[in-house]
Order: structure tokens, then sequence, then C-alpha cells
């Protein structure tokens, strides 16, 4: 592993992994985006950040590609790779068991490794043949708290006996603007249902405050930046946008609404070709419904109506069924395990790394 993080690394990517030492050919904030008609927006973007990296794989010839998620860009880069001859990691790889499944066909023919993270994963790529690898998921061992319970209510203005709940619209722009004025709205309303009580929004890093303010009435939200692990640890309930905050909820124990709303057009055609019960990961991963899912058409009332039963039932009927699915997600070091895999295949490539 020494050996991999000696490496010259590059990339797609921002801040935090600049930080970390990755030289950034392109920022990912340009291109981040969910839905399917919302990609029009980006498609400007989208189109400069693969000529950038074509260019980079041409000119520089890396000696492997791992791809993180984001399928309908990264296919296209394990193809331009293949074309190259350079081998191929997905970690992460496209969630072909919720929707398309026919892109198993593409990783099978321009991936070299894949890296699963949940566990019904493995079992279906290996049912096409496809090189895969389980390696648990990575939260399990990286999601935890920061600061004590009397630090967290400090920070949230909060004191014992106050009731908080967590509110968290999305990590991108056109998230937040979906989701916002949904979430101010039972915001506003559980303030008058409940007096003390403290609504915390933890705004992911990409996310301006002033962006997400506009949707709120002045003293509404406490805004947090980088403390999501402390205000779902010590919430009494959050309502979340669908994605990967909703594991970090339910891997803290926290009974957690989910929400989400993308455009009529991407609703449209994400009911026509989605096969999948659910759309948050912990109702998937366990089979049936944990989390309240409210999805597109969305009433204030409804949701507010639901948190205020939360919020006066506690945690206690979360418990088990908590306990449950982090036993799903085994207790494995993910990243470890992840690079390994890695070594084997550069070592199976170029030879023994010394």
């Amino acid at each position: 592993m020494k050996e991999l993080l000696t490496a010259e690394w590059s990339g797609i990517g921002s801040r935090k992994l600049a930080e970390a030492g990755v030289r950034i050919i392109y920022d990912y904030g340009n291109i981040s985006l969910t839905g399917l008609s919302e990609i029009f927006t980006k498609l400007k973007y989208i189109r400069e950040a693969y000529e950038k990296l074509k260019a980079h794989l041409r000119e520089e010839k890396p000696a492997l590609i791992i791809l993180v998620d984001f399928p309908g860009f990264n296919l296209k880069v394990a193809r331009l790779a293949k074309k190259y001859g350079i081998p191929v990691v997905y970690f992460i790889p496209p969630q072909v068991w919720a929707w398309r499944e026919s892109r198993v066909q593409k990783i099978k023919r321009f991936v070299d490794k894949v890296i699963c993270i949940l566990p019904f994963e493995k079992e279906l790529y290996d049912g096409y043949g496809v090189d895969a690898t389980y390696v648990g998921h990575p939260f399990a061992a990286t999601v935890k708290p920061q600061l004590t319970r009397d630090e967290f209510l400090a920070m949230a203005g909060a004191k014992e006996g106050d009731k908080v709940v967590a509110i968290m619209p999305g990590s991108r722009e056109n998230e937040v603007v979906k989701h916002m004025p949904l979430l101010a709205g039972v915001a506003k309303r559980l303030k008058q249902r409940f007096g003390n009580l403290k609504v915390v929004l933890p705004l992911a890093e990409s996310i301006d405050e002033q962006m997400a303010g506009r949707y709120a009435e002045p003293g509404v939200f406490r805004f947090l930046k980088g403390f999501s692990h402390d205000a779902l640890s010590y919430c009494d309930t959050a309502i979340i946008a669908s994605g990967s905050a909703t594991l970090e909820a339910a891997i803290l124990g926290t009974p957690t609404i989910v929400v989400y709303k993308v455009s009529r057009i991407s609703y449209l055609i994400a009911k026509a070709l989605v096969k999948i019960d659910y759309i948050s990961l912990p109702n998937i991963i366990m089979g049936k419904e944990i989390f309240p899912e409210f999805i597109q058409h969305i009433s204030i009332e409804d949701v507010a109506e639901k948190a205020s039963y939360m919020l006066e039932n506690g945690r206690k009927g979360f418990e088990k069924e908590m306990e449950n699915m982090k036993k799903k997600l085994g207790p494995h070091n993910s990243y470890r395990l992840a690079g390994e895999s890695i070594i084997r295949l550069l070592e199976c490539r170029y030879g023994t790394i010394s």
C-alpha cells in the first residue's frame, strides 16, 4: 500500500482530493448533478471535462484509472482507457441492480476489476462473469461523530431537553433548489408544534450557506459545516434528501424521513426504468421500509406529521433494525481491502510493486 501512496496521482475532483495530494485535471464541482433532464444544464462542462481527461490519458498514459460512481461519464472514460491500453478499476460501480442492467455488458468489456461496497452486488456481477470483489461499505468504519453530545448541543444553540431535528437537502446545488422550499416549510411547522425545537442544517462542503439560506426565514435553521455525523448522532429525527447521507443516518441509528424531488421529466423516466421498491439505501439493503420515503409529489403537512410522530417516539423503534443493517454491511476495513485488490491487479499487469 505504501508504494501506491507515494505514487503520482491525478484526477477529476475538488478541494479534498487536492488536499490529499492529487493533481486536479478538472474540478468535479462543475459536473456534479442529479436527475436525468438536469444533465442538459451541464453538457458544456461535461464535454470540457471529458476532453481534458482524454488529452491527459493520451499524453501521460497513467498506469491505472480508478473510477468512482458517476456511470454516465465514467463508462465513456472506461471505453477510452481500453483504447489506450490502460487498466480500469471501478470502485462503487453503477447501481445496475436498480436500473439499466444493460450497463453490465459495458462494464464486462471495458473494466478490469469491480470493487463492490454493497453485500448483494458481487453476486450480481459474478453472474455476468465480471471480476468483482466485495470489500464492505466504507461508512461502516468511517461514520462517527467528532464532538461530544454537550459540545454539539452548544454548537446547535440547544440545551438538554430540547428537541433537535437535522435537515439535509443534498450535496448538489440542484438538490438544494428542489428540496429547500419543502424542508423550510416542514421546519416552520415543526417549530410551531414544538416550542423547544432546534433545527440544524449541516451543509455539504460544496453548498454555499447563503444560497441555502434564501429558502428559509431568518432564525429557522442553525447552519453547520462539516459536522453532519454529529448532527445525525445527537438529533432526535432527521429529514434527508435520498443519497449517501441516509446510510450515514442508519449507521448512526437516527430515525430518518427520506425525501426526494427531481424535474418532472427525470421523474417520469426514472419511474419507467427503475425496478426497485425503495430509493434509500437502508431500505434497499434491508428489503423493507425502515425509513419512511416521500418522493416527488410531497406534502409539507404529511412530512411534518411523520416527523412529529418520530420526535415524540424517539429512537427506540429503530435501534434493532439499525443494528441488523450494520451487520449486513460488515465490519470490513473497506479502503484497505480495496487498496489490496488494486495492488494485486497492478502486480498482475506490471509485476511485483517494490
